[in-house]
Parts: structure tokens; sequence; C-alpha cells
């Protein structure tokens, strides 16, 4: 059984960062290249990054199962949506069904928040995961590419689901 565990402290955004770090290096490496990786991990997955955005009030939660740590989500909710800002797993735990665990938990937030849609960024060239959350009924609704400094942008597509 996977379990949501509320992200709060430095020690969560410790271990987050950490979890980023195995996460990003193994999956994100050949498609963005070490350098982008490195950059980002610095700048927008390091702990201080993490822990910042926990202060600000942004939901974050370790994804765990039997009671260790496989990986971790964020999201935040506005005036009609739920953004699902991260959801990141290792590598030994795709693929089996926890990710649209995962789905299926934050839609039911959205659902329960009175919001209309749920709504992800994820890279172009990330077609595994494209795959996945077009299987669970994300729609590619527009392309977005944000500068994140230093000759580094993200090229992503912007991915939504429409709650019935």
């Amino acid at each position: 059984m996977t379990q949501l565990k509320q992200a709060t402290t430095q020690e969560d955004a410790d271990l987050i960062a950490q979890l980023a770090k195995e996460i990003w290096e193994e999956h994100y490496t050949a498609i963005l290249g070490e350098e982008q990786v490195a950059y980002m991990l610095t700048h927008l997955q390091s702990a201080a990054a993490i822990h910042q955005e926990i202060l600000d009030g942004k939901a974050y939660f370790l994804v765990e199962s039997h009671q260790t740590a496989i990986g971790y989500l964020s999201y935040a909710l506005s005036a009609e949506q739920l953004f699902l800002s991260k959801l990141y797993l290792k590598s030994s735990s795709r693929g089996n069904g926890i990710g649209k665990e995962l789905i299926e938990k934050l839609k039911n937030t959205a659902n329960e928040a009175n919001k209309k849609t749920v709504f992800l960024t994820v890279n172009k060239f990330n077609h595994p995961t494209i795959a996945v959350y077009k299987k669970l009924g994300f729609k590619i609704i527009e392309e977005q590419v944000a500068d994140i400094g230093h000759g580094y942008v993200m090229d992503d597509y912007i991915m939504e689901y429409r709650l019935p």
C-alpha cells in the first residue's frame, strides 16, 4: 500500500532533495543532459528550495511504500485547478500502478476542492511519462518554453485532465 506523508520539516526537504538527485540523475540525464540536470537539482530541487516552497505553502508529500520513501509529489490549488507540480518515483517503483494510484488520489483531492481540472507540465521528450498521462485521461492543451536561467529552458507540454 502506497501512502502519502506530508512534508513539513527541513528533514523532509532534505530527504526529498536526496530522492530528487537519485531520480533526476537516473531519468532526466538522457533527456536534458548532465549539466542541466545538475543546474536544476541545485536551483530548483535542492533541500533549501524545497523547504522554502513548503514554507510558502506549497503542498509536498513523500510517497512511501512499506514505510520507505520511494518518491515525492507536490501540488498547488488555484481558483479552478489543481496544478501537479511534481510527481517523481524511483525507477524501481515505476510501472506497477503507483503513479496511477497517485494520480487518482490527486483527482479526488481536486474534486473534493471543487476544482474543474488537474493540469501539469511534462518535458516534450519524456515520451514514457507522456504516454502514462495520456492513458490516465490527460490531454496536451499547449506547449510552453520557460527560461530557468543560465541558458537553460524547460521545453514542456501542458497537459490537462477535466474532472467529470
